[in-house]
């Protein structure tokens, strides 16, 4: 191991332990019951719903203030310059801020909670107040300074947090792409998860993040958790409660493929009728499904593709992953599902194929192949997946799609330019000076120097600025 190595353990080792007092020493104080309830229900890739995230009328300033009072939070009498220069009380600038951003205060409560727990506790220094909801405290190194300030960090959080969700092809974490946090993939189910770790990239902060906010706010965000199964009574037809919306089955086979009857709850319509109506479910993804007469369709991304039996087996299906389907089921498959292209190709994931004799690596979806030009490419898009070695007859097979862009969320720069862009939608953004940079809550260390010619893959768009 050498000097560098030495020093790198010995920080991680020191960031270890400190992490290990403040959790043994605040954690307590922070109203959370430790109760294997609590253990078993996070799900690290929903934290909290959408409409949790964004409904900023939860509470007015005065139940602000009233939940302060309730706690014997400082933050009670607390008074602060607001950002439009006007001294204010903490619920007030609180209240401001969630409107004028339109983010649910109790998130703005709980990340102050989390970060300084001036709810529960009072301050043991002053910086407490100046570092709020920890806005701009980037891992590893000191607060940038220029957003010191209570009413600031809550400007800012509020503001950061909407901005993740309006603009979410700008960083890496997103709904439902994958992500390596703490040295495990986590797919956030929803924007307002994605969010959060984007704002703390750490499943244990977020795990706390989630513990306060079910603790003070849960019965006011829903009655019922995220996944729960319902049927009001007296009545047919069962629901799944996800992202604060109930979600019908439109059919008992799809209700049977991943559920039980077991497991449904009866409850008054009332209850139902506290979710709004969302989309119905469907046959999950990648579903084999087997009409009366005999044509076999595969479910892709909200199509139904014609599959033959050859095709079937030369993918190595097995015959046991048919779901054989009903007239009536059939017809659900026609409403909800239009024609995609048949399967004529045994690639019908993402796949990296590499050619034996060239060793050019191609990302193959179906009969369509398209070019990684450069490595930088294959190590920041698609950094654990395996590449499969196939003849250069096979891929001649395939037609040649556009080269492959780098994902969205990707700071690259280039040796020859010190500016520094992020990739999203197709399209590379400049950010326009380290300020920006820094309030959007990027990472130095996550700029990658890239070649010109992957630079230039994707056009230039407008800059990102404050």
């Amino acid at each position: 191991m050498n000097l560098g190595q030495k020093r790198k353990a010995l920080f991680f080792v020191k960031q270890g332990i400190i992490f290990f007092i403040i959790f043994l020493f605040i954690l307590p104080d922070t109203g959370i019951a430790q109760s294997k309830e609590n253990e078993i229900s996070f799900d690290p890739s929903y934290i909290i719903s959408d409409t949790a995230l964004t409904n900023w009328e939860s509470m007015s300033q005065e139940e602000i203030q009233n939940f302060l009072l309730l706690k014997g939070s400082v933050l009670a009498s607390y008074r602060a310059q607001d950002i439009d220069g006007k001294e204010k009380l903490a619920s007030q600038i609180i209240a401001e801020a969630s409107k004028r951003h339109k983010i649910n205060p109790q998130v703005l409560i709980t990340l102050i909670q989390k970060e300084q727990t001036l709810i529960t506790q009072p301050p043991k220094k002053p910086s407490q107040f100046d570092w709020a909801t920890g806005f701009a405290c980037p891992d590893g190194r000191r607060p940038i300074k220029k957003f010191a300030g209570f009413a600031l960090q809550i400007d800012r959080a509020a503001w950061r947090l909407r901005y993740y969700i309006n603009h979410p092809w700008e960083f890496p974490i997103g709904k439902g792409r994958e992500a390596r946090i703490d040295r495990k993939i986590i797919i956030p189910k929803n924007a307002a998860t994605a969010a959060l770790y984007n704002y703390t990239p750490h499943i244990w902060g977020n795990k706390l993040f989630w513990a306060i906010f079910q603790k003070w706010f849960k019965e006011s965000e829903e009655p019922f958790g995220e996944g729960s199964l319902l049927r009001a009574q007296g009545e047919p037809g069962v629901w799944l409660i996800s992202n604060g919306k109930r979600h019908g089955f439109p059919s008992k086979t799809i209700f049977l493929l991943g559920f039980r009857f077991k497991d449904v709850k009866v409850v008054p319509h009332k209850i139902l009728e506290k979710y709004p109506i969302g989309e119905p479910m469907k046959f999950p993804n990648f579903s084999l499904v087997k009409t009366p007469k005999g044509k076999i369709y595969l479910i892709d991304n909200g199509k139904k593709r014609e599959i033959s039996l050859s095709m079937f087996r030369q993918i190595g299906f097995h015959p046991e992953e048919i779901i054989e389907i009903s007239d009536n089921d059939l017809n659900i498959l026609n409403q909800y599902y239009e024609n995609g292209t048949p399967i004529t190709s045994p690639w019908i994931n993402e796949t990296l194929l590499q050619d034996e004799k060239s060793k050019g690596v191609w990302l193959v979806k179906d009969a369509v192949r398209q070019a990684i030009i450069d490595r930088t490419i294959l190590e920041i898009n698609f950094p654990y997946q395996k590449i499969i070695k196939v003849s250069p007859e096979e891929l001649e097979k395939l037609q040649i799609g556009p080269p492959v862009k780098l994902k969205n969320g990707t700071l690259i720069t280039s040796a020859k330019s010190p500016v520094i862009y992020v990739v999203g939608q197709g399209k590379k953004f400049p950010i326009a000076d380290p300020e920006t940079f820094e309030a959007l809550g990027y990472s130095w260390q996550a700029v990658v120097t890239v070649p010109e010619k992957v630079l230039n893959l994707p056009p230039t768009d407008q800059p990102l600025h404050l």
